[in-house]
Formats: structure tokens, sequence, C-alpha cells
């Protein structure tokens, strides 16, 4: 059985290890693919200890390193992939190098990993349900927890959010230091309770190498690779105990985005290597409802925040691809057959709607209508024609794109 493990992809190399049980002296040629085309080959042969030490890989000397032929240009992402000679993932092996900055460029789609984490044995693997407040995630969620393929955190509404809370702490983690506005190598200790950015990523700190590029490969390949394993493997164990607690043989773990959050997006497809991402819209006139009621927002605020969240949903609408599955929450709350066919396929897991008298409970303490239906075009009603008429000018092109009637 083959095992291995990429340690580190920076815009200069890809490292790690990899290795046979069954013929541990043997080894092994992997093949590098960036954006899915193969730029390389690499054969394993460079000594390491932390496996010589485990006693089950003969010498230990199945390491790699490989060198891209010119740097990757800082300015866009890119997916690269370390793949055993039958073509087969390694663990961890589909990774994202960010654009600078740590996001891609707006106009830039973030392309998917080139293979589902949990077909490497990387189980339970993520599903991200993303969406605007009020657009119907608590509901999603409850038809996910309800499949057993599917492990849920099920405390409703379901805000148990550890990507959203790793990713926050990722990026401070690994962003570049700011002497003056967080840590200062003088204040370490702060109030006890927060941490700030790396104070000795600092310019003045990289003295302390003569080879600035090992210093690169460590502060930007290393360090966050290493940190991102560890959070995607204690994100992965919580929901292994998760569903061993519920009695679930789980292949999927479950969690509501934090909203449209990017950030959250590109960290769990950065440390976990595959994610599938559904994606709700619903007619922005009733969220906009649902939004000032639930909130007591007032109209002005309430609309200001849809329409940024309008924008954000048309670009993930442009972006959609093979790790994006776009719904509608008219569909999804009528228990539309085809929608329901559609999220299972894409998943990889039966899902269906929730309407038992569970589900109807949940709706009646987290909705702010008498029932799904009357959910549904309410804004006809409730929405004044000032306002009606305002949507239907600022939202004109969202509405069409996703089959809004404008009327």
């Amino acid at each position: 059985m083959r095992a291995g493990h990429v340690d580190a992809v920076t815009r200069t190399t890809v490292s790690g290890w990899a290795a046979d049980n069954d013929t541990p002296e043997s080894r092994l040629e992997l093949r590098i693919e960036l954006d899915g085309k193969e730029v390389g080959r690499v054969t394993t042969g460079r000594p390491r200890r932390d496996l010589a030490a485990l006693g089950r890989y003969g010498d230990g000397a199945h390491g790699f390193s490989f060198n891209f032929s010119a740097s990757l240009d800082a300015a866009r992402e890119y997916n690269v992939s370390v793949r055993f000679d039958d073509g087969r993932l390694l663990p961890n092996g589909a990774r994202v190098v960010l654009a600078e900055g740590g996001a891609a460029p707006a106009e830039q789609t973030p392309q998917p990993a080139q293979a589902p984490a949990q077909l490497v044995g990387d189980a339970p693997a993520p599903i991200l349900v993303t969406a605007p407040g009020r657009s119907g995630t608590t509901y999603l969620m409850s038809c996910l927890a309800a499949c057993p393929d599917i492990v849920v955190a099920e405390l409703v509404p379901y805000e148990v959010r550890l990507l959203s809370y790793y990713a926050a702490a990722f990026n401070v983690l690994t962003a570049p230091a700011d002497l003056e506005r967080s840590t200062h190598p003088d204040r370490l200790e702060g109030d006890g309770f927060h941490i700030g950015f790396n104070p000795f990523t600092a310019s003045q700190y990289a003295q302390a190498f003569q080879a600035k590029s090992a210093l690169r490969d460590f502060q930007e390949g290393y360090a966050p690779a290493r940190m991102g394993d560890a959070m995607a493997d204690t994100v992965r164990e919580y929901y292994r105990r998760l569903a061993a607690d519920q009695g679930k043989g789980a292949r999927f773990f479950a969690e509501k985005n934090n909203n449209l959050h990017r950030p959250s997006r590109l960290f769990v497809r950065r440390v976990f290597g595959g994610v599938r991402e559904l994606v709700i819209v619903r007619d922005p006139r009733d969220v906009l409802c649902s939004h000032m009621a639930y909130f007591a927002s007032s109209q002005e605020k309430a609309f200001h925040q849809l329409t940024h969240s309008n924008r954000q949903l048309t670009a993930l609408q442009a972006e959609s691809g093979a790790d994006i599955c776009v719904i509608r929450y008219e569909d999804m709350i009528g228990g539309d057959p085809a929608t329901f066919d559609r999220v299972s396929g894409f998943v990889g897991a039966t899902v269906r709607p929730v309407q038992d008298q569970a589900g109807s409970r949940m709706f009646a303490q987290h909705a702010t209508s008498a029932s799904p239906e009357s959910s549904i075009g309410r804004w006809r009603q409730d929405l004044p024609a000032a306002l009606r008429a305002s949507c239907r000018e600022h939202w004109g092109g969202f509405l069409t794109s996703f089959g809004y009637a404008l009327d």
C-alpha cells in the first residue's frame, strides 16, 4: 500500500515524501501537475530521518523535492497536484497556491481541486453551504444532517463553524508581520487571549538567513502547509468523533460558511484539497423582507447589504465548476425532486427534503413567514411600490440571471 505526504508547495518547489509499504526499499516516481497539466516528474530518494525512525519504510530515503522550471507568477492562483505514477493523488496531494496577498484577483476563477479529498482516504470530506443570511441554509443543513453519509453538528440553527474559525486562525498565523498594528516582539504575551501576525517574518529578521530563498520557502511554503495540514486533520478528527457519537460511518461533514466569506472558501480548498460547495440563491426581494423582519434592520441597511451579496452570488455563478453547485431556495424549500437529485449527484450521497414534524418546528422557530409556501413571493405584499421599483432597477440583472420574474 502506498502512502505519502506533500509537506510544502511554494512558487518554486514542491516537496514531501512517498513510499510503498509492500516494497519499503523501492523508490517511487511521482507526477507533478500544474492546473491539470503534467509539468514534470520526480523520483523519491532524499533521506528522511523521520521516516527511518518509524521503521516501516526501510532506510527512510523516500523524500522528494521538485523545482518548477520558472517561479510561478505571484499575481495569479495555481492548482498543484502530486500523483503516483498510476495517476492516484498523494494524500494531501491537491494543493492551491494563492495569489500574492492570500487571495486570487477578483477577475480570476478559483479552479476545483483535481480530485475529491475522500477518494484518497481523507474522510470525512467537507461540504460547504454558502449563501447570504436568510436564504435557507438552516433548512439545507437539516437535510444534509438527515443523510447517513454526512455528519453535522446538530445544534439548530447549525452554527458550528470550525472551518471559519480555522480559516481566521490560518490567515493570522500566515500573514506578513505588522509590528505597529499587530504583534510586536516586545509584547508577545499580549493580554493572554489574543495573538497577532508573526513578528519574526518582518524584513529585519531576514538577516538570520544568508540564503533568502530558503527563508522564503519556509515562510511561504513549509510553515503554511504544515499549519494547514494540522488544522485540516483537527477538523476531520472532530467530525470523525462526532460521527462515531451519532452512530454514523460518515464520508462527509457539512458546515455553513460565514455568509459568503471568501477567505473561508479559499481556506477549505487550500488545506483539504477538495470540497463540495452548495450555494443557495433566493429572490433577494424575499430576502429583504426576511432580513428586515428577523434582524430589525433598516430598509437602507438591508438593501445595501443585499446589493453587495447579489454581486458576490453573480461572481460565484460565473466561477461555478466541478466543485460548486448552485441551487435556488424556492426549488429546495418546495422539495423539488430534480433539485434534490442534482444535490445528491453532486455530493455523492442521497439527500432528501426534510418534511417531518421536527422540520416544521424548525421552520416555525427560525423563519419569519407562516410556512415555506408563504415565504416565496412575499415581497409583492410586504414591500411598498417604491421599494419594489428600486429592487427592479438595481437588481434586475441578478433577477433575470437566476430566473426570477421582474414583476
